[in-house]
């Protein structure tokens, strides 16, 4: 496909297309060999061509947002230092990024496609509400609903759909409600307050659940509603735990993420090096556990203290830049930052649910927050294609 000899509409609805196929492949029975096959043939490879065909041009995307990939970039390295299979991950994700500066060319392309996706995903919960809500009422004990494919994993499915329901109010519910009376809009963000909590109780995510809190802070803050919107969360919270529902996210205890985090710890100390960390290893935590259940411990125990720094340099780069921006991915991207302090074996990873909720909203929120340097890089290309 060459995406610079015209428009680029057609092409980027096409392209859009592709990405909602790979976005809602994790609710499907798709191996995870099928899904990151949809990426890398039908986005990754044709974004990395989109860019390569403008050489003169390329390094232009890097200005885009030179602190963070910067950052990002001496992350990468340090971590390909610790363990070289670290290489081909830290260049998927690259590929995400010139994939959703592509998508972004010809329209709102990652922004048509994760709209898709959360609506599907708002069907899914819907459908697994429902459910918990007849095995509940027939069986007199608190359900943990799961999925198809990759979404079988409850905490990615809570997490996914979180994502979800925070990307529909910010993108399209939020701004419809700008010119109604300040009760209705209060009343839609409790709305949106009780679906998070029905979503964690549902798949028994807390990991959601955090995540949410992560953004509903930022968003009350940014908002200056932080007292009625405070307010209106522990409204919810009391009605969730005053009707026992909220006991569904006590059944499973603490998850042993604890005393896997000390484990992980004793063993950097004993073991490997607190500075620069075990690698990649086929160490099992508690003897059990594959990984850390925290992609925050996961980068102190692959990469060591040196990794951790980073990659909160990297986070205070990204944060304080959309802040400033007023970036609305921004808020969708707090789901993820603040969901995989529980969960994940890491961020710095292949295609998988991980992407979907942390790397392509943090991706977009450099792109938004960089946007009049992208524009500048668009217009580099069309001059380059314009000269032959």
């Amino acid at each position: 496909m060459q995406f610079g000899r015209y428009d680029g509409r057609v092409a980027n609805w096409f392209a859009s297309a592709i990405l909602f196929a790979f976005l809602v492949s994790y609710y499907t029975p798709l191996s995870a060999k099928a899904s990151n096959n949809i990426f890398y043939i039908g986005l990754g490879v044709p974004a990395l061509a989109w860019w390569l065909a403008r050489p003169r041009a390329a390094f232009g995307l890097l200005r885009v947002a030179p602190a963070f990939l910067a950052a990002y970039a001496a992350l990468a390295a340090w971590l390909v230092f610790a363990d070289p299979d670290f290489l081909k991950t830290t260049l998927y994700i690259a590929a995400l990024f010139v994939c959703c500066a592509m998508l972004e060319r010809g329209g709102p392309g990652v922004e048509r496609a994760y709209a898709g996706f959360a609506l599907v995903s708002t069907a899914l919960l819907a459908f697994a509400a429902f459910k918990w809500g007849q095995l509940a009422w027939s069986q007199q004990y608190w359900p943990r609903i799961t999925l198809w494919g990759q979404g079988e994993n409850p905490v990615y499915a809570g997490l996914l759909m979180t994502s979800s329901l925070v990307f529909l109010w910010l993108f399209h519910v939020e701004p419809r409600l700008q010119d109604r009376s300040r009760t209705v809009y209060l009343g839609a963000l409790l709305g949106l307050v009780v679906l998070a909590g029905v979503c964690a109780v549902v798949f028994q995510a807390r990991s959601a659940l955090a995540g949410f809190a992560a953004f509903l802070i930022a968003f009350l803050v940014q908002r200056r509603l932080v007292v009625v919107g405070g307010l209106l969360a522990v409204a919810a919270a009391a009605a969730l735990w005053g009707s026992g529902v909220g006991d569904a996210l006590l059944e499973r205890g603490g998850s042993y993420r604890v005393e896997i985090w000390m484990d992980a710890l004793r063993r950097l100390e004993s073991d490997c090096s607190v500075l620069v960390g075990c690698g990649k290893d086929d160490y099992r935590f508690l003897g059990q556990f594959f990984h850390a259940h925290s992609a925050y411990v996961s980068m102190l125990y692959h990469g060591g203290a040196v990794a951790l720094g980073l990659f909160c340099v990297l986070g205070a780069i990204f944060f304080v830049t959309a802040w400033r921006s007023a970036s609305r991915w921004m808020l969708v991207a707090l789901v993820g930052w603040g969901g995989v302090l529980t969960t994940t074996a890491g961020v710095i990873a292949s295609p998988r649910p991980l992407w979907v909720f942390f790397w392509i909203p943090t991706l977009m929120a450099v792109l938004e927050s960089g946007r009049p340097a992208l524009e500048a890089y668009y217009r580099d290309r069309g001059r380059v294609t314009a000269r032959g």
